[in-house]
């Protein structure tokens, strides 16, 4: 009796010890969510010398689908979501070709596909209208309307938050319901009533009050990079096929116009840009046709002082490859870089103009013993062959700081 008893406890820890090895396995594993027509990048890094193989447990239903494989300092894992689960979650398991050793484990959560709502669209006939509409997914929008009262274009690029642009026009007066599927299913994840008709102009809300900057050192405060002038096709809100965008500026010292040819999405129009800082109202007008241009709206301004840095960022922007692009030298050579970037980021391409007393340089260089630079005059010297590190760092005399990094290529003569 002792002996069974003994051989009975024995039997109740070895099978407390498997299991409780198993549950503490599927324990350890990281949990992961992903929705039917998705995919979640798992990939992680490892030794190059390292190889990896992964197994699937509980995909009988084939609820994922996956793409695993070794790729240098890389363990390559796509997880694709086909079937929504329940209960039962697949969990993948990923082990050392080596020893066998487990290296992750992870628990796949698949959810179904979200529906969404998307606003009703109002257009005026004949003319095209940039609509964002959301697509997490890994397949294609795919759309059912009434072509006889719009046409649709559909985009090819997202904004990076899950909505990507199309396009409308409106061909004849009505509504017509728009229903978005995704591709080659019968999934619908929304649907829209666009309606054509003949909408008055207004401006849109966010240009109502715009925030412009100026800086005395460029010769036209448009070639900002970012807030040195707004396109007033934009700004308008229902605007017509035939229409033609004009403006009557309060304080004329202070905004200046440029002519905008009309496109494909907006009309033909004005650009405003600062002439100096300051405040004023400008008034909004659109002409159809032959008609007499009616005013649309007011827009409040304010010019404000952009940094001597943004100019050099105006310039850097329009400079696509950069200073160290393919910059191939010679051991012994001596370069101006100071020269370099004064022409081409400072008195560069936007017409952009500063005197010397506005500006001053410092330099890095390294290692030492392939390249040095005098910090008075800029001038970089190739002493040896090797890998490289240069740069620079220009204060300007509002205080504002731009730098510019790269490397030489030292190549043999």
């Amino acid at each position: 009796m002792k002996k069974f008893t003994g051989l009975f406890l024995c039997l109740l820890i070895a099978l407390s010890t498997v299991v409780f090895s198993v549950t503490a396995s599927a324990a350890s594993a990281v949990n992961k969510t992903v929705s039917c027509y998705q995919s979640v990048n798992l990939t992680f890094n490892k030794a190059e010398s390292d190889e990896y193989e992964c197994k699937v447990e509980n995909n009988d239903k084939k609820y994922i689908k996956l793409e695993a494989y070794n790729e240098g300092e890389y363990y390559w894992l796509m997880v694709s979501g086909l079937k929504a689960t329940k209960t039962e979650k697949p969990l993948i398991t990923i082990t050392d070709k080596k020893d066998g050793n487990e290296v992750k484990q992870f628990q796949i959560t698949v959810n179904d596909v979200k529906t969404f709502k998307h606003s009703d669209e109002k257009i005026n006939k004949g003319v095209w209208k940039e609509i964002n509409i959301k697509n997490p997914y890994d397949k294609d929008h795919e759309f059912s309307y009434n072509k006889k009262i719009i046409k649709f274009e559909k985009g090819g690029y997202g904004d990076g938050n899950g909505n990507w642009k199309h396009y409308i026009k409106g061909l004849n007066k009505g509504t017509t319901t728009v229903k978005v599927k995704l591709k080659n299913t019968k999934i619908v994840l929304s649907s829209f009533k666009v309606t054509v008709g003949d909408y008055k102009a207004t401006i849109k809300k966010a240009y109502k009050n715009t925030n412009l900057k100026y800086n005395k050192h460029l010769k036209k405060s448009y070639c900002l990079s970012q807030g040195g002038s707004i396109n007033l096709g934009e700004a308008v809100k229902n605007f017509h096929a035939n229409s033609k965008i004009s403006v009557k500026i309060k304080n004329e010292s202070i905004l200046k116009t440029a002519k905008v040819k009309k496109d494909k999405y907006s009309p033909e129009a004005v650009k405003l840009y600062a002439a100096k800082t300051g405040n004023t109202k400008v008034d909004v007008y659109e002409k159809r046709g032959t008609a007499k241009k009616t005013k649309i709206g007011t827009i409040s301004v304010k010019v404000s002082k952009a940094k001597d840095a943004e100019v050099f960022g105006a310039n850097r922007e329009l400079d696509n490859d950069g200073i160290f692009y393919e910059f191939f030298v010679n051991v012994g050579d001596k370069i101006d870089l100071k020269k370099i970037v004064t022409n081409r980021y400072i008195n560069g391409p936007t017409g952009s103009k500063f005197n010397e007393s506005e500006y001053k340089f410092s330099f890095t260089a390294s290692p030492a013993d392939v390249v040095s630079v005098d910090q008075s005059t800029g001038v970089f010297t190739i002493l040896s062959g090797g890998s490289n590190e240069v740069g620079c760092t220009i204060t300007f005399a509002d205080g504002s700081k731009a730098s510019c990094s790269g490397s030489f290529d030292i190549v043999n003569e």
